[in-house]
């Protein structure tokens, strides 16, 4: 049984670091999703001034780029909020496992006070006669 609950531990300690990696990698991708979302309003925000700066070629071209730069914001502004949604499901997979983990925890350690309060008592009773014995010798 001692063997069961250190194992269990250790198994639930190796789940908890597999959640803690994938929440991880979901924040790296929502990180840059972000990121590409940031170059792209700059890369708008140049082909804009570009426009301005040359008004007749530039009011030609803008307007497609200007409706396909909005698909891709969509398109973009789309796929961050359903990154989010997937690191929200990592962080409660990842609070699942903390959880399960501190339950096996708290057992073994109470298992652990257990047997040690057990010898104790076993090791008080052995002195007590130990002493009782000296006692009644030197009666």
């Amino acid at each position: 049984m001692a063997r069961d609950f250190k194992a269990l531990v250790r198994l639930n300690d190796w789940e908890v670091d597999q959640k803690r990696r994938a929440l991880g990698e979901e924040l790296r991708q929502l990180d840059n999703l972000e990121g590409n979302l940031s170059a792209f309003e700059s890369e708008v925000a140049r082909e804009k001034a570009a426009a301005e700066a040359m008004p007749t070629e530039g009011g030609i071209f803008f307007g497609s780029y200007a409706e396909i730069a909005r698909a891709r914001r969509e398109d973009l502004e789309r796929r961050i909020a359903e990154q989010q949604a997937s690191v929200e499901h990592a962080r409660d997979r990842l609070s699942a496992a903390y959880l399960e983990l501190k339950k096996f925890e708290i057992a073994e350690e109470a298992r652990v006070n257990r047997i040690d309060a057990e010898e104790a008592r076993a090791e008080q009773a052995d002195l007590d006669e130990i002493g009782i014995t000296a006692h009644i010798r030197k009666s």
